[in-house]
């Protein structure tokens, strides 16, 4: 897969993103904490649709400065690109890098052959 990703990755996305709020959901809130994989998980489903998000879209069981903090260590790391708007009220707008994009295009093919399991 290359970095473009596919239709599927989003469903492949969408998949995992329903396994972690149902586990929320039964396990009940503030149990398990990855605010990293739900930016990067979220960008990649938004870059596979055509659209973007801000800080304030991505949906996480944590705090909003927590999410603010892993976005700059992934912006860090070179797997996200954060873009301030201009044109309006203070909105910080996120997308996956190019290198994070080829990264999570490598996961979410290592982890297609799972679907079969």
């Amino acid at each position: 897969m290359d970095g473009n990703l596919a239709a599927d990755a989003a469903q492949d996305i969408d998949r995992i993103l329903w396994i972690r709020r149902a586990r929320s959901e039964v396990f009940g809130p503030g149990l398990f904490s990855d605010p990293a994989w739900d930016i990067l998980l979220q960008l990649c489903a938004a870059r596979a649709r055509g659209r973007r998000l801000g800080l304030e879209d991505i949906v996480a069981d944590v705090p909003r400065s927590t999410l603010a903090r892993w976005a700059a260590v992934l912006e860090q790391r070179g797997l996200i690109c954060r873009e301030e708007d201009s044109g309006g009220p203070a909105r910080i707008w996120l997308s996956l890098s190019a290198s994070g994009a080829l990264k999570m295009a490598e996961l979410l093919a290592r982890l297609r052959p799972l679907q079969s399991v």
